[in-house]
């Protein structure tokens, strides 16, 4: 028996180009580094996250205020209501949002397969990702009793119980639990002090750090191939 446990953003879908879009149509401009613009955004995520768990801060003025924080360290023309009304473009693009084929068919091969139980552990605002968990149709996956929202919690990544809630819903012991997510120091650091197997998505190209995952992809296409292989 194993567990796979999923982060959401930017690893069951892979939200960077919506955010670029959204700066540009707002913006009326081309993002001229389009890399540096993903690095400084999701710098700028990891800031106020327990307000956002908690519910203190909104999804959309925090992703406002990282929109600003974006533009001004870039030098891009924006004017102080431009960060919300990127996040507004945004959150419109993500109503659009779906599952690639090929991670389709790699969860309907897991789903189907009697040793291997699935899972989410996502961090964020309580309604923002289980809309996510809506709009994706996750539901055909996961069962609802086995999907950990933080912001539903009151824990955040990469705190050790959250990995050991996803055990006791399971049923499965950490040598049994494979976790798979595109930060490192919140899903990959969790998973390790958690004694699981890990999957880094390590989409920013970013230097490979001393505690290593056992398996690191950098694309969709690199992930899909390596679940679709059955890496586990």
């Amino acid at each position: 028996m194993r567990g796979i446990v999923f982060d959401i953003d930017d690893t069951l879908y892979c939200r960077q180009d919506m955010l670029v879009i959204a700066a540009e149509k707002v913006l009326g401009v081309k993002v001229p580094d389009r890399p540096l613009f993903i690095s400084i955004f999701y710098e700028k995520s990891d800031i106020n996250m327990a307000g956002l768990e908690s519910g203190e801060i909104s999804t959309h003025d925090i992703n406002g205020w990282r929109y600003n924080e974006t533009f001004r360290l870039l030098g891009l023309p924006y004017t102080p209501d431009d960060g919300g009304k990127a996040a507004d473009a945004y959150l419109e693009l993500q109503s659009h949002m779906a599952l690639s084929e090929d991670m389709k068919k790699a969860l309907d091969a897991f789903a189907a397969d009697p040793d291997t139980k699935l899972a989410i552990l996502t961090a964020g605002e309580s309604n923002h990702q289980w809309n996510k968990v809506v709009m994706l149709g996750l539901d055909k996956w996961f069962d609802r009793a086995n999907v950990i929202v933080t912001g539903d919690v009151g824990i955040s990544k990469p705190d050790v119980r959250l990995c050991r809630m996803i055990e006791e819903k399971l049923g499965l012991t950490p040598d049994e639990l494979w976790m798979i997510g595109d930060n490192y120091d919140k899903d990959i650091v969790g998973a390790i002090d958690s004694g699981w197997h890990s999957v880094w998505i390590n989409r920013r190209n970013l230097p490979l750090p001393e505690r290593l995952p056992d398996c690191e992809v950098r694309t969709d296409d690199e992930l899909t191939q390596l679940l679709l292989k059955g890496f586990a």
